[in-house]
């Protein structure tokens, strides 16, 4: 099977090894969740693979990226090179989205530790797109072209053409430190939706949740389909506890349950956002605008809410409590049961001067998940458009059982 990974990557036998490494178990038999293990190439089995890269930052830390496949219908690469990563390996401010950033980082290619030799480094240009909002995604443009690349044997990867919330198994493979053999790693695990509410800091509403063996610097690297090779995922949050024991009761904490997975985003939308292998961040399907949104006093935010009961005997919801401030001079809004639902049209508010920005409706009355959707907007008359829905900034509660506070 290494061989037919080999010759497709190669293009020896054009479509018929396309359809041949599609059929076939990438992760070749590897068990869901067990540990990682280094990928060695010196008989080139892993060139399918040699577009996942190592990142490396101006500030001396590194993460993982991808080399997209965005060649037109007729295969022909015609535009500039690009990499998908994750947003807080660029800008890492909650709440806030960028476009052209300049970015003074490298991206190292055929990163396997057993050919060195092979390893080759290339500049980035600048960040196109680099989000916090609602995602933890960006896609990077290196001074190399697509073509070029792929002359030199890099082979991009395609991003799936869809996303299923659905369990299904995957691969990851990236570039993570602390290990003798630098270089990339493969893990296997299944990967599913992790819903509305995610008890986790920092991981936003509708994320995915896996249990591969991620390491430091896994960030940013490609979560796959495993009998497609199509890109599932970019990784956002790595679980600092995963191969260390559940301490006692773990299985009735959310948090503490929470705190053992891997979290990604799925990146299928950006499928738009390229036209004729450009990245256009401002076209008609696409638009991912800047966003600028401050959560004020984060510390307080809460993650769960309860209904209480008053002197009188009455019961109170509890309410968002949410100060923010925005970049934007006003803001639209809503809240919905099911988070998929912010980047609907319907039932936002009307727009809302963002001055002094406070939303404390009531939540409930239905326990379970909550989320809010905020939107900013240029003028009091400015329609939502699918441009702006791209764009919401996602906070999620639970809203638990029935509380009595004691008297």
């Amino acid at each position: 099977m290494k061989y037919f990974s080999y010759l497709c990557s190669t293009g020896l036998i054009g479509l018929l090894a396309t359809c041949a490494v599609q059929a076939r178990d990438l992760g070749e038999g590897a068990v869901n969740d067990s540990p990682s293990r280094a990928l060695q190439n010196s008989e080139h089995f892993y060139e399918l693979w040699s577009g996942v890269g190592r990142l490396s930052l101006q500030s001396g830390e590194s993460c993982s990226a991808v080399l997209l496949d965005t060649r037109n219908r007729q295969g022909r690469a015609s535009g500039p090179a690009y990499l998908l990563t994750s947003g807080h390996c660029v800008f890492f401010q909650y709440g806030s989205a960028r476009t052209n950033l300049p970015l003074n980082a490298s991206v190292t290619f055929h990163y396997f530790h057993d050919t060195p030799k092979r390893q080759r480094q290339y500049a980035i240009r600048t960040a196109r797109w680099s989000s916090l909002v609602g995602s933890d995604l960006a896609v990077l443009e290196v001074e190399a072209t697509l073509a070029s690349l792929i002359q030199a044997g890099i082979n991009p990867l395609k991003l799936a053409s869809h996303q299923t919330d659905e369990s299904h198994d995957v691969l990851n493979v990236g570039a993570p430190g602390g290990f003798t053999e630098q270089g990339l790693r493969l893990s296997a695990c299944a990967e599913q939706t992790a819903g509305t509410f995610v008890d986790h800091p920092g991981v936003f509403p509708l994320a995915m949740k896996n249990s591969c063996d991620l390491h430091a610097g896994s960030s940013g690297s490609p979560m796959l389909n495993r009998r497609t090779n199509e890109i599932t995922g970019i990784v956002s949050k790595v679980a600092a506890s995963r191969n260390t024991p559940a301490p006692p009761g773990c299985e009735q904490s959310t948090s503490c349950t929470a705190a053992r997975f891997n979290y990604s985003y799925s990146a299928n939308f950006l499928h738009k956002c390229f036209i004729d292998g450009v990245f256009t961040s401002d076209g008609v399907d696409c638009s991912l605008e800047p966003v600028e949104l401050t959560v004020t006093e984060p510390w307080k935010l809460r993650s769960y809410v309860h209904r209480t009961q008053n002197a009188d005997g009455q019961i109170v919801l509890p309410t968002w409590d949410f100060r923010f401030s925005l970049e934007a001079p006003f803001y639209r809004y809503k809240t919905v049961r099911n988070a998929r639902d912010c980047k609907a049209f319907d039932n936002y508010s009307i727009a809302i001067s963002a001055e002094d920005a406070y939303i404390n409706t009531e939540i409930g009355p239905q326990s379970g998940a909550h989320a809010l959707c905020i939107i900013g907007v240029g003028s009091a008359q400015q329609s939502l458009t699918r441009a702006s829905l791209n764009n919401v900034f996602t906070r999620a509660v639970y809203a638990a059982p029935f509380q009595v506070i004691s008297r």
